[in-house]
Order: C-alpha cells, then sequence, then structure tokens
C-alpha cells in the first residue's frame, strides 16, 4: 500500500501578505490610540484650569461677603478717616490712595486678608474698603426698587474690592461691588 501526501499549497504561494496586513492594522490602531491619549491629556488640562478658575471666583466672593460683614459690624464710619491696612479714606482722587486691583502687590499693607481660609487655594483672599462718600436725607440714593428704602437717614457708600486666587498664581479673580450702610 502506497500512501501520497497531497499539499494543499506549495511553498511558493505564501509569500508574507498576512504579516505585511497585521503590521498595518498595528499602525493604525498605535495612531489612533496616540491621538486619543493627546485628547485626554488636553480634557484633563481644560479640567485643571476650570477648577482653579472657581476657586478663585468662590475665594474672591467669600472675600466680598467679608468685606460687607466687616462694614455692617463697625460701630462707626471714622475708621476710615486715615487710609491704612486695607481701608481706605474718601479722598477727591481714588488713584492716589487705593492701588490697582490688578496689581501683584496685596499686602498686609493694602489690603486684609482672611485669616485660614488657604485650604484648596494659593494664598488666603483678600480685599480692600474704600468709603466713597456720604449720602444725605435729600432723597439722591435711588436702589431702583430693590427691597425697602429708606431715605430719611444718612447713609455711608462704600466700595469693596476682593481678589481671590484659584490653585496657583496665574489664575486670581478681583471682584469689586458697592455696599451703603445706614448710619
Amino acid at each position: 500500500m502506497m500512501t501520497t501526501c497531497r499539499k494543499n499549497r506549495t511553498d511558493k504561494d505564501q509569500q508574507g501578505w498576512i504579516l505585511i496586513i497585521g503590521l498595518v492594522m498595528l499602525v493604525m490602531l498605535t495612531v489612533i490610540a496616540m491621538g486619543l491619549m493627546r485628547t485626554t491629556r488636553m480634557e484633563e488640562k481644560m479640567a485643571g484650569v476650570t477648577r482653579d478658575m472657581y476657586l478663585s471666583f468662590e475665594a474672591s466672593e467669600i472675600a466680598l461677603r467679608a468685606g460687607e460683614s466687616f462694614i455692617e459690624t463697625l460701630p462707626s464710619s471714622s475708621v476710615f478717616n486715615s487710609t491704612g491696612a486695607g481701608l481706605y479714606a474718601q479722598g477727591d482722587d481714588p488713584r492716589d490712595q487705593e492701588p490697582s486691583p490688578f496689581s501683584t502687590e496685596w499686602t498686609n499693607a493694602n489690603s486684609k486678608q482672611l485669616p485660614g481660609s488657604a485650604r484648596f487655594v494659593k494664598e488666603s483672599p483678600r480685599y480692600m474698603i474704600k468709603k466713597v462718600g456720604e449720602i444725605g436725607s435729600n432723597g439722591s440714593l435711588n436702589m431702583g426698587g430693590y427691597g425697602e428704602t429708606d431715605l430719611s437717614q444718612k447713609s455711608s457708600v462704600y466700595r469693596i474690592t476682593a481678589r481671590g486666587l484659584g490653585g496657583n498664581e496665574a489664575t486670581q479673580t478681583v471682584l469689586r461691588s458697592h455696599y451703603a450702610k445706614a448710619e
């Protein structure tokens, strides 16, 4: 009995096309994966910047409210007769006294710092208050319908400028508001 072996393919039919196709597929998958990694890294950076922006805004808002609370607890506005430590007296030209809110020099000499509120931010938020003027009982204060406004008593108007930093010094928010207190 004789057995014969048959080959389905000859050696010359195999030229390595499967290997070439496999390598091309691997290169394509690598390019797609690198693009996805780059996109993910960019999204992480954007999320970090947005977080810093929100932290700086919240810190600045806290300092603004602390400035309003400071004004409310004052027994009189005589504290604003002289300038110093974040409190600025009423003057003709505010540029002579109050520093620019966007300057990098927010120190204890020109602003008040909130104690112990730098948990997630680079530095505790700060504020400065300038007495803008006084409004008498002549009815010149127009609140535009907000609440019950009593124009029969003297009121002092203050400008509060607050600054908050985010997770780094490059992210800062400066807020400014005007606050009136009846005397």
